[in-house]
């Protein structure tokens, strides 16, 4: 067997719609079962692109974070350098206030970051929660084509 005979799947050459097209069940229509499940696997794939671009916009802003906070640390450890050891009351004075200032950034930091992935998953779900109630329709529809064709 040559490389290329090897690599290949029959089962990824095959038509399904032509095996399908003989395969006839009393009520159901092929076509229509292969439409409906063709919906529900773009639906899967728009909920995974929402996902996964919040996930890349979650990643970028984390690192805009982090060079916001090496920037800063920089800036502070020269200003800290620069302070006066004669009064050590108001370096440590300085010192607490540069550190609730980052504990406040900190945490709005953190309400971003989870308000950005909490945007994603909801609309991720909401998709995948259309996509549902749609199929739920068609399957209803689908029946009562079925019942009136009886």
């Amino acid at each position: 067997m040559t490389a290329a005979k090897k690599a290949t799947n029959p089962f990824f050459d095959l038509d399904f719609t032509k095996y399908t097209a003989d395969f006839k069940i009393p009520g159901v229509d092929v076509n229509e079962m292969m439409a409906f499940q063709r919906k529900n696997m773009e639906a899967l794939t728009k909920a995974n692109k929402v996902a996964f671009d919040g996930f890349q916009a979650v990643a970028q802003r984390q690192g805009e974070i982090f060079k916001s906070l090496l920037d800063k640390v920089q800036t502070q450890g020269k200003d800290f350098a620069a302070t006066s050891a004669d009064d050590p009351m108001a370096s440590a004075a300085k010192q607490t206030e540069v550190a609730k200032a980052a504990y406040e950034e900190a945490l709005s930091n953190a309400k971003e970051l989870s308000g950005l992935v909490t945007k994603s998953q909801e609309e991720a779900l909401s998709l995948l929660q259309t996509r549902f109630t749609d199929s739920l329709d068609e399957f209803k529809t689908v029946i009562e084509k079925s019942a009136v064709a009886k």
